[in-house]
């Protein structure tokens, strides 16, 4: 009668085995680590390109933009409010909004001027991360790290206008540049400054800083 001994396990094969699993688990800790840090990246744009948007629909809002600018290249009020060597995002605009020094036109009649600082305030703040906060804190959650807002204007077509007064019919268009600009996590290729410098030298190494951009085109009547 012949016996058949089961075989166990030795202390060396226990070790290589737990050996081989750690390697595993530490390969997949690294993608997971790896993953989370592409979805913020991700999450940040998506925020960079809602911002962008907001302050499109504003300016469409107020479409005959108020020109407030002093001699010399064309402007409107919104690009004075951010003009891309003074970005947006620091929270001064919306601190002047919160004191009463820009006025709040969601509850008192404003001109086209006074909703322009308006608007460029409450973008301010969406940037700065007031729109969110902490239980209990009075510190907003930056949704977006060193979020920066930018408008400029691109080119305007008031050569087409004839000599004032003009027709009601006479109209002329403005492009304007909205960007949003923030910090990224990870070294990539540096933005080309040509289409926004918007945010430039604020992340450290331009390989850190990110950016979208909106192009809008509005009409506007000839004065």
């Amino acid at each position: 009668m012949h016996c058949q001994l089961s075989r166990g396990f030795t202390l060396i094969e226990v070790l290589v085995t737990m050996v081989i699993l750690t390697f595993g688990l530490l390969g997949i800790a690294g993608l997971m680590a790896k993953g989370q840090r592409i979805a913020f990246e991700a999450y940040q744009r998506q925020q960079a390109v809602a911002l962008a948007t907001d302050m499109a629909e504003r300016i469409r809002g107020n479409r005959f933009l108020a020109v407030a600018c002093p001699p010399g290249p064309a402007c409107t009020a919104y690009t004075m409010g951010a003009p891309v060597n003074t970005p947006v995002g620091d929270g001064l605009f919306y601190a002047d909004y919160r004191s009463g020094t820009v006025k709040d036109c969601a509850t008192m009649a404003c001109t086209i001027q006074e909703l322009a600082l308006y608007d460029v305030a409450l973008w301010d703040g969406l940037l700065n991360g007031y729109s969110e906060r902490q239980v209990g804190a009075l510190a907003p959650v930056n949704l977006i790290v060193g979020a920066r807002g930018c408008i400029e204007e691109l080119s305007n077509t008031t050569g087409v206008c004839p000599a004032p007064p003009a027709p009601a019919t006479a109209i002329f268009s403005r492009t304007l540049r909205i960007s949003v600009a923030w910090q990224g996590n990870d070294d990539t290729a540096a933005p080309n400054s040509a289409n926004s410098s918007c945010g430039m030298n604020r992340y450290g190494a331009e390989t850190k800083r990110r950016i979208v951009t909106y192009d809008l085109l509005v009409s506007q009547p000839c004065p």
